[in-house]
């Protein structure tokens, strides 16, 4: 009885994240193509490609393309803009994309291009906070979209498997700090 309230206890502060950002809706630049298990020959070699994704074998995959919904974004439109709440992370499957971050002078400065079998997003998909930078399709781009409510519905419905993707973004936000530290380390001793 005890695990039964500590798992609803849970579930509605679960609930309460999810709803304290915007609906887990793409923005308008986005055309639906598919889901996830529609496109699971370019969701298994992505996530062969990745460093973070291809600890899992197809079964895995399978499973996870059912939480995904993939889309297609035109080039020059916009898939994530900076200081906007939302919830969810993409998987590049085709195309690049470029990162773009506002400096004071509100003048935009690309500082990274992703191209497929990255993830870019997954700090709001974890924390629901505004996001760091732009995200803009350089090219016809073909993505896969991880929202919380389908990664709270995975840890839920198969939770070994969740909880190894969780552990899995994990990884990428702490290697990336530890880049970024790296980085702002190397400044500091310059300056």
């Amino acid at each position: 009885m005890a695990t039964a309230c500590k798992r609803l206890c849970c579930l509605k502060e679960t609930n309460a994240m999810v709803n304290r950002v915007s609906p887990t809706v793409p923005a308008n630049d986005y055309e639906l193509a598919g889901a996830g298990n529609e496109y699971l020959a370019e969701l298994r070699n992505e996530f062969g490609q990745s460093t973070l994704l291809k600890i899992f074998d197809v079964a895995a995959i399978e499973i996870l393309a059912d939480y995904m919904q993939i889309y297609r974004v035109s080039a020059g439109k916009r898939l994530l803009k900076e200081g906007e709440r939302s919830d969810f992370a993409l998987l590049i499957l085709s195309g690049a994309v470029s990162v773009m971050k506002s400096h004071e002078d509100g003048s935009q400065h690309q500082i990274a291009m992703v191209m497929p079998g990255r993830l870019i997003g997954e700090m709001s998909l974890i924390d629901g906070e505004p996001r760091f930078a732009s995200c803009v399709a350089a090219t016809n781009t073909l993505i896969a979209v991880l929202s919380r409510r389908s990664l709270l519905e995975l840890l839920d419905e198969h939770p070994k498997l969740g909880s190894l993707l969780l552990m899995r973004l994990t990884a990428l936000v702490s290697h990336r700090l530890r880049l970024t530290s790296a980085k702002l380390v190397e400044k500091m001793a310059a300056a």
